[in-house]
């Protein structure tokens, strides 16, 4: 029933009910034991409103300013801190660029420290009312110890203990993640799509990578390692990715994949504006050049979405997600690699099968942050349900 009001913002008695099976007596006493948590609160519309008519309408909603959630968004570019309301509303935010020449991971720790007390401070809020803090980190993930494993374009965290740490210099509870499944989860209990069981996302950035959520929980796998989508083989014979293997899809499609494209093809094209730049390029060189119709860097983002669309075509064959979101970078600047990402894989699969939903992040940057609040918010409403049931010897 709480999972159900999270993921739809209100329901009525009736409606739950519904939804459950149980009794109306069963969910008036249970709606009454959530009230008295203080988890949710009575909503009544005014009949005297536009479409209102005879009896207040009674509906229950979350009641999202009882408790607070930290999430922190680590990628290879920016680390993003966020305070958040149980409905994920972000009350105050922080960025901060990750410093490329960083050198050690006690002052990496020290500048999050510093980032997550300066949220709380400005967001003025009740240190006693925060659940505590969801991490999410580039992957692998021991998610049992909360260790950062081998992140390939992140060398300094390797096995860095970030639960152990944080746990420590805070003293609040903190949950560490993959990256994409903290996404996914965010775009999941926060995303537009409330019909939504199973969702497949794919964040298409600097690296690529997946996370998935399956009847509303996050899919780690059975050793952590589910979701490496951006380490599934395009070409046995394709260029080296950071993992040591190659023709992985990180290594064709990736924004390091495109970088690299452009620096080679550029060797043999020295009247090429961006010839005298070839070996610093940055995204947004390439993101001007698009602005200004160029060919080849139109038709190097165009292959890399080629080559993503495949890959997708593949997981829909395997997986049968209901939903796809897509997001990152090349997404979010380039319009065109959706729609090419969207028309390939619809060709691909197989025939007769319905089409696959895929759909944009709408959460944009800061659905990480977002999505490892959630994280935290899913293990304080597990547990006090836990807690009601237990003590009602149910």
């Amino acid at each position: 029933m709480l999972n159900y009001i999270r993921k739809h913002q209100t329901a009525t008695k009736a409606g739950l009910a519904s939804v459950t099976g149980l009794t109306f007596m069963a969910i008036k006493k249970i709606l009454e034991e959530l009230e008295g948590l203080g988890l949710i609160r009575c909503e009544e519309s005014d009949p005297k409103k536009p479409g209102g008519v005879g009896r207040r309408a009674v509906s229950y909603a979350l009641n999202e300013g009882c408790r607070y959630t930290l999430g922190v968004h680590i990628n290879k570019f920016v680390t993003s801190v966020g305070l958040m309301d149980l409905s994920g509303n972000v009350l105050y935010k922080r960025r901060r660029p990750m410093q490329q020449d960083l050198e050690s991971q006690s002052s990496f720790v020290e500048q999050v420290l510093e980032d997550v007390a300066a949220v709380i401070a400005q967001a003025g809020a009740d240190r006693g009312k925060i659940l505590g803090i969801g991490v999410g980190v580039p992957g692998p993930v021991d998610t049992e110890s909360g260790t950062v494993l081998t992140p390939p374009n992140i060398p300094v965290l390797r096995y860095l203990p970030l639960k152990e740490i944080l746990e420590q210099r805070t003293g609040l509870p903190v949950y560490v993640q993959k990256d994409t499944n903290v996404i996914a989860f965010g775009e999941y209990w926060c995303g537009p799509s409330e019909d939504v069981c199973d969702l497949t996302y794919i964040d298409v950035d600097m690296g690529i990578g997946s996370g998935m959520v399956i009847g509303g929980m996050i899919n780690e796998g059975a050793n952590g390692m589910a979701g490496e989508f951006g380490h599934i083989t395009i070409d046995p014979d394709g260029p080296l990715c950071n993992c040591g293997n190659r023709g992985c899809l990180e290594a064709m499609s990736s924004g390091i994949a495109v970088l690299r494209e452009m620096e080679r093809q550029l060797e043999q094209n020295a009247s090429h504006p961006l010839y005298e730049r070839r070996r610093e390029l940055a995204l947004e060189d390439i993101f001007c050049m698009v602005e200004k119709k160029d060919l080849l860097t139109i038709s190097i983002l165009n292959r890399s979405a080629f080559y993503m669309g495949v890959a997708v075509s593949n997981l829909i064959n395997i997986l049968d997600p209901q939903i796809i979101v897509l997001g990152g970078i090349l997404i979010q600047r380039y319009p065109r690699y959706y729609s090419i990402v969207k028309d390939v894989a619809a060709s691909r699969r197989l025939k007769g099968a319905r089409e696959t939903r895929m759909e944009l992040s709408l959460l944009g940057e800061n659905a990480g942050m977002v999505g490892a609040g959630e994280v935290v918010a899913d293990h304080f409403f597990n547990e006090m349900v836990n807690e009601v049931f237990s003590k009602n010897g149910s």
